[in-house]
């Protein structure tokens, strides 16, 4: 009973390294671990360095020094052991290093109150390495003056050391030169060329500082609006094509002027932080870790980038490359020439491609050519570059709506008056009927859903892109495409009724452009859906309309295609209004006989005998 109370009142000792297991005293521990730090310095790995100085600071930072009672340690009265100062400024270096000059400042400056704690005056040499550390550290953070100030008192610090002298002077030199790379010559046509911008921003700076955070439901409350919403909606900031093209350009300018050719290493380390084979999201214990250090090691340059371009601001580096402004403004006119002239030798070449396409007949590969170079290269054209784009998108998209035009044509031998024909009268999709029974040696049925679902996405993909564009889109025309190619997106994914409101605003659009080819074939798209519902009332009337568009293109060939869909059409709304009508005449005659009507399986009528329409 005794041994197994003595187990019951035991408790497990704690996993400890063999050199764990030695009492020591607090300085020594402080030196083991200070030594540590400098051999991961030594070796580049700064984050377990700092750990390791972390360590040895807080061995250090002992309210009473019991354990350091031997004469050696001079902080048996201090509290403060001679190795903090020394873990504190080795700290500061290695902050420096990762890009945090904020937390090196805050180590130099206790590192400097720990020395002058211990030796009651400062040291020449240790002081001397301290103030230096120091002046570094506000110089990383941009901090020029309080850096230039600090070097001065430590120039009149140390008079008769020469070389500490002559190392605060190039200090000194250092700092006085980045104040003239600022605040030279070049910072006067900077602020004339962007004195409405800077008063933005100093307007906005100023709105930030005396914003006083309030509680949601008082705002909500003098809005008049719900204030028991738990995710509030914030205002979606849409920005044209153009602008992101300029804003991607000036940042890839700003990467290469400070990084040179690292500025694909920087945006391959921008994409990281949001990729998903990177960062694999069924990888529960690798995706932290990969996620945190590569948003770290992001975070650092871009902190790095910053700090090089307060020493060297961009309108500097431009001001030093060019000799005069009228020099400047003469390699950019002969830049724009070249530019606009390669434009107009694409925009050729494309249009070559555009016709090429419509000749070989295959109207989707045309459809996603037609949207890759509209989308990709064309938006992203001025009218400096490219002073016919108007020009240019008509030709485009009229060939684009002449090659669904040359889609309505019938083929020979064909009877269209069998229900089954009707997809290749209306060029509709034939209907595939599949047998998902899981069968042994049969096809997969998972591998179909895949297929389905990555056809779904592709579509749906498409369809945000195409909904982006019709945000910033100017030309009508262009608009008239847009939303005709946004109604097939709906018709592809059987969203009907979307499909129509869609059809419906780009006929309207194209109407307001006077483009009869796109009114047609909005016309058309819609009456594809009602063929495709069986709805010949509405089939009826569009057919109508594209049948009077087809005379006002003065197309033989459309007007022959809709007047056969018009007698199809007609020919189905009769044998209907035939079916519907033949109970009721069944019921006048039983009423008239008093007769009960018998089952018959001749209650359909037989076409056999009647006319058929075959091309």
């Amino acid at each position: 009973m005794s041994w197994s109370s003595g187990l019951n009142r035991a408790s497990l000792l704690p996993q400890l390294k063999p050199w764990q297991r030695f009492d020591w005293r607090s300085c020594i521990q402080s030196q083991i671990y200070r030594s540590w730090g400098s051999y991961y310095t030594r070796r580049l790995m700064n984050r377990t360095a700092l750990a390791a100085f972390g360590r040895a600071v807080d061995a250090c930072k002992k309210p009473l020094p019991s354990s350091c009672l031997i004469k050696s340690c001079p902080g048996e009265d201090t509290g403060v052991c001679v190795g903090d100062y020394k873990a504190l400024f080795k700290r500061s270096r290695c902050q420096r290093v990762l890009g945090c000059p904020d937390l090196a400042l805050d180590d130099a400056q206790r590192a400097e109150q720990a020395l002058g704690i211990i030796h009651g005056q400062p040291q020449r040499a240790l002081a001397a390495d301290i103030v230096a550390e120091k002046c570094n550290a506000l110089y990383d953070m941009n901090a020029y003056e309080m850096a230039l100030l600090t070097v001065h008192n430590a120039e009149r610090q140390f008079p008769d050391d020469h070389h500490q002298q002559n190392r605060f002077r190039m200090m000194k030199q250092k700092i006085l030169g980045v104040f003239d790379d600022i605040v030279d010559e070049s910072l006067s046509p900077f602020l004339q060329q962007n004195a409405k911008s800077l008063e933005e921003a100093a307007r906005l700076r100023q709105k930030l500082a005396n914003h006083v955070p309030r509680p949601l439901w008082k705002v909500l409350r003098e809005r008049q609006e719900c204030d028991v919403q738990s995710i509030p909606e914030r205002p979606i900031v849409s920005v044209t094509p153009l602008e992101q093209a300029r804003r991607g350009q000036n940042e890839t300018q700003y990467n290469y002027n400070y990084m040179g050719h690292n500025t694909v290493d920087i945006v391959m380390l921008r994409q990281l932080r949001k990729d998903q084979n990177l960062l694999n999201p069924h990888k529960l214990q690798s995706t932290p870790y990969l996620r945190k250090l590569s948003a770290d090691r992001y975070a650092m340059v871009r902190r790095f980038m910053k700090m090089i371009h307060a020493k060297n601001p961009l309108y500097h580096r431009h001001h030093a490359r060019h000799l005069s402004e009228k020099e400047w403004r003469r390699r950019r006119e002969m830049h724009l020439f070249h530019v606009e002239y390669q434009t107009r030798r694409d925009c050729l070449r494309m249009l070559r491609e555009v016709r090429d396409r419509r000749r070989a007949g295959n109207l989707e590969k045309l459809s996603d050519y037609v949207e890759d170079i509209m989308s990709s290269h064309i938006q992203l054209k001025t009218w400096r570059t490219l002073p016919w784009k108007w020009e240019f998108l008509n030709d485009v998209y009229n060939i684009l709506a002449l090659a669904h035009l040359d889609r309505c044509a019938l083929p020979r031998n064909v009877d269209f008056l069998e229900p089954q024909n009707r997809y290749l009268l209306y060029l509709l999709r034939p209907e595939r009927y599949r047998d998902m029974a899981m069968t042994f040696g049969g096809p997969n049925m998972y591998l179909e859903m895949a297929r389905e679902e990555r056809v779904h996405s592709r579509i749906n993909q498409k369809l945000e892109q195409l909904e982006d564009r019709l945000r910033h889109s100017r030309f009508a025309i262009e608009r008239a495409y847009l939303l005709f190619e946004i109604a097939r997106c709906h018709f592809k994914e059987a969203r009907y009724d979307k499909c129509l409101e869609i059809s419906r605003k780009a006929f309207n659009v194209a109407r307001s452009c006077n483009s009869l080819v796109w009114r047609f074939n909005s016309v058309f798209l819609v009456c594809q859906v009602h063929a495709l519902l069986n709805r010949f009332e509405r089939l009826k009337e569009s057919l109508a309309k594209a049948s009077q568009l087809a005379q006002d293109l003065r197309a033989l060939h459309l007007v022959a295609f809709i007047s056969i869909c018009i007698n199809v059409n007609n020919y189905d709304l009769a044998m209907r209004r035939m079916r519907q009508s033949e109970p009721q005449v069944r019921r006048s005659r039983n009423r008239s006989t008093g007769t009960t009507p018998a089952l018959s399986s001749t209650s359909g009528l037989s076409l056999s005998g009647g006319s058929r329409l075959v091309m």
